[in-house]
């Protein structure tokens, strides 16, 4: 696959640039109080994820930071001492000499302890190293984790009619390489902290030295960092870009994946091929763009450093008139004190480049947070009824939707029976399904059980009760008997997985299958046929002995003979006392219903038995039946 790609592609990505881009100005550089607001959020979740980790990293850092400069070239003075005695015993008198007018005491060391200090010195730094590392990983992995769970709990707990208007390829990359940007946000702010710690340490020793020369170094230290401020806007922009190209490739990419077998029976893997080309080139071209603007803007940093150090060297020497030896220990502390101001540059801009992801992170989650849906958050018992599950005057508008889903609608579906709603294609059937089994709620009407409505705040023990089997089926990459008991409370012997793999009519593949029960079902149940899959979810809704059961077109890939054998198993379930609501397009899931609703456009417009409702010639439910009967004849 080499062709070149496509230009529409390349149109739509560039157009896609320039918003992203014109969007990052007002998102990634709208100004200093948009990123102070950001980097008070980060610090907040560092310090919350407990015990004072973010204090201890913090001072652990500041210590590493202290000793980083510990290395074998500190032997060098104290080597030369030693030669220099002349005397051959290879032995240092602390007593005759002294630091800052401070006399040492008078003890004599010879060269196999002081070389044996060195290297246990040098150990304990290993160590300490060693230890911070381990300690900041842990850290780190605490805010990011924690930063995920929270995204994921709000996803949990948001309303069914928000999530179903999210694009579940987003969510997937912000749950995973959002969150990953996150935790580099995250430790580059804990270096940026270090940073300007270490930096105030050394700008206090200089001071001490020479306050003017001092004053020198954070002049040019400062105006080196405002001359570089434009290049700090670019990463937030390429932040932003980087952002946007990542979410589109991962888009095409579960594209691509979700329908790879009709990609591949239609000869479309070419489309999908140019268009994740073409993002990636994209990405590679901005990527570039930046890396030059990058290296342009760290050359034109150290060039001012450069400047600035020998500015520094011309004032201390012809100005000031140091000492040899004052303008030695301020030139070693201007070598610790320059490259603080190239890290903290560097730092703040990589910080910046992702900074985007936690803005888009927050704002996903506290979008989510808005839309609650409270009944997630109550523990009320398990909610039951005794007579009926009743609708009454209900109305549901979709977001967006030309007309209500349903319009006024009142039915009532029986306890220990078995209900039909037939209907063309969005007349209301599943909202209907989704009503009753509270994933949402009705705009007007009520929802009752028997004769009272169904509180908010029962809606999670309602659903304890319910079990729900759709057209698309739910299915793990795990083995069959764990996507049986994935759905259910209670435990399961084996006995009771072939009883509910016997009523969904799939005890005769299972048994064939490799491993049985332990057999891998691969991602989305792959490793099955349609119908297959089908019976393993109707298998799991058994197996939870749910009061209520929906079966929302859970049929449809079934042959005659498999849905013969579901619809007695439905039969017997309801003569057991469960109450079943299905939907269906096809007569064999809806002749044995005790009662027949049809829809259309979200109302009522035929109700009956279906012995009743096959005598009425040219009704909805006599017109599906005289299409199957042609259909069989065909």
């Amino acid at each position: 696959m080499t062709d070149a790609p496509a230009t529409r592609s390349t149109t739509e990505c560039a157009a896609a640039k320039r918003a992203v881009a014109a969007g990052a100005v007002d998102a990634g550089v709208a100004g200093i109080g948009s990123v102070m607001q950001s980097l008070r959020e980060i610090f907040a979740g560092l310090g919350a994820t407990g015990r004072g980790k973010f204090w201890i990293a913090l001072v652990l850092m500041i210590l590493s930071g202290l000793t980083e400069g510990f290395s074998i070239l500190l032997l060098l003075p104290v080597l030369k001492v030693i030669l220099a005695d002349g005397s051959g015993a290879g032995r240092l008198n602390l007593g005759d000499h002294h630091i800052a007018g401070f006399s040492l005491p008078d003890v004599s060391i010879s060269l196999p302890v002081l070389l044996a200090s060195f290297v246990s010195l040098v150990v304990v730094q290993v160590l300490f190293n060693r230890s911070k590392t381990a300690f900041m990983s842990d850290l780190l992995f605490d805010f990011t984790n924690q930063c995920r769970l929270s995204l994921f709990s709000a996803l949990a707990r948001a309303r069914w009619d928000k999530i179903t208007r999210m694009s579940g390829s987003e969510l997937e990359h912000a749950l995973t390489g959002e969150v990953e940007r996150i935790s580099t946000c995250g430790y580059y702010l804990l270096m940026i902290v270090q940073g300007i710690v270490m930096l105030l340490i050394y700008l206090i020793m200089s001071a001490l030295v020479s306050l003017p020369m001092t004053l020198v170094m954070i002049i040019f230290g400062v105006i080196a960092l405002t001359i570089m401020r434009p290049f700090r806007h670019r990463a937030a922009r390429f932040g932003t870009l980087l952002q946007e190209s990542r979410r589109r490739q991962f888009g095409t990419v579960s594209d691509f994946l979700g329908g790879l077998k009709s990609v591949r029976a239609t000869n479309s893997e070419q489309k999908f091929y140019r268009e994740f080309e073409t993002l990636l080139y994209r990405n590679k071209h901005d990527a570039g763009v930046f890396a030059r603007q990058n290296a342009t803007g760290s050359g034109i940093f150290q060039i001012m450093i450069t400047l600035g150090a020998a500015t520094f060297i011309l004032v201390a020497v012809t100005w000031l008139h140091l000492s040899f030896a004052r303008l030695v220990v301020m030139l070693l502390v201007a070598m610790r004190i320059a490259p603080r101001f190239l890290g903290l540059q560097a730092q703040f801009q990589q910080l910046l480049q992702d900074l985007s992801a936690w803005r888009h992170v927050s704002k996903l989650r506290d979008d989510l947070v808005k839309a609650v849906d409270t009944s997630v958050q109550d523990h009320s018992a398990p909610v039951t009824f005794q007579h009926e599950i009743r609708l009454e005057n209900v109305v549901y508008h979709y977001v967006g939707g030309a007309q209500p889903s349903l319009d006024t609608l009142s039915l009532s579906i029986e306890a220990g029976r078995v209900t039909a709603l037939i209907g063309a294609s969005g007349s209301g059937k599943s909202t209907v399904a989704d009503l009753v089994t509270g994933l949402i709620r009705p705009q007007s009407g009520a929802l009752y059980l028997d004769d009272r409505v169904l509180q908010p705040s029962e809606l999670r023990g309602w659903r304890d009760r319910v079990a729900y089997v759709a057209q698309d089926n739910f299915l793990m990459n795990l083995s069959l008997r764990e996507n049986l008991t994935a759905l259910t409370q209670r435990e399961c012997a084996d006995d009771d997985l072939w009883q509910a793999l016997d009523l969904a009519y799939a005890s005769g593949f299972v048994r064939r299958l490799p491993d049985g029960l332990e057999s891998l079902l691969g991602d989305r149940g792959v490793q099955l046929s349609g119908g297959e899959r089908q019976r393993i979810a109707l298998a799991r809704a058994f197996l939870r002995l749910p009061d209520f059961l929906v079966l929302d077109e859970a049929t449809s890939a079934l042959d005659w003979e498999a849905q013969e054998h579901i619809a007695a198993s439905v039969k017997k379930m309801a003569r057991a006392g469960m109450t079943i609501l299905t939907i269906a397009h096809r007569p064999s899931m809806v002749a044995f219903a005790d009662q027949v609703y049809a829809l259309e456009s979200g109302r009522l417009i035929e109700a009956g038995t279906a012995e009743d409702l096959l005598s009425r010639k040219n009704g909805v439910f006599w017109t599906m039946m005289q299409k199957e009967l042609t259909q069989s004849d065909t």
